[in-house]
């Protein structure tokens, strides 16, 4: 419980963040996506039902602070995770942070698809417009170079008493 209050509170921090203050850093085409890391560190998790009421609530949250239609980005969370929590299945993924960058460049690809299409599912194409290139790119890199200190991040909270993973008997 203590872990899913943590983790939850994790969420609503990086969509206040993502959403209010690094709008204000950052140019409008370099901001890295931090929701996305952190719902790749939840895809490479071991518990499915809980990610996935956290991905739903870090989906809320992101689509409450940022203005965008309510359960798009929810929606678009809900796919990566899932789709990383079968890539866990089928793969053997480790802790290793090298491994979990390059899931995060696959949720980015991911994400920038749906991003893409969803609007047409939607009905809704008049009111988005698709991002460029170059826009994609730039947002690509400083999400991938913000990996690893979110990573780091949630690391440090695993050693918090209570916080750990429990581990499989052998």
């Amino acid at each position: 419980m203590l872990r899913f209050g943590i983790l939850l509170l994790t969420a609503y921090f990086l969509s206040i963040f993502q959403s209010a203050l690094v709008s204000e850093i950052f140019p409008n085409f370099l901001k890295p996506d931090l929701m996305l890391i952190f719902i790749t560190y939840l895809g490479t998790s071991p518990f499915l039902i809980a990610g996935a009421m956290l991905t739903l609530g870090g989906g809320l949250f992101y689509d409450t602070f940022s203005g965008s239609p309510f359960g798009f980005f929810v929606m678009i969370y809900l796919v990566i995770f899932f789709l990383l929590q079968l890539l866990r299945k089928v793969l053997i993924l480790g802790e290793n942070i090298v491994v979990r960058l390059s899931l995060v460049a696959l949720a980015v690809g991911v994400q920038f698809c749906l991003l893409i299409f969803l609007p047409l599912f939607f009905g809704s194409l008049e009111n988005f417009s698709s991002p460029g290139a170059n826009w994609i790119l730039s947002q690509a890199v400083m999400t991938f170079a913000a990996g690893w200190p979110v990573f780091r991040f949630l690391k440090i909270f695993s050693g918090i008493p209570g916080f750990a993973l429990p581990q499989p008997m052998a």
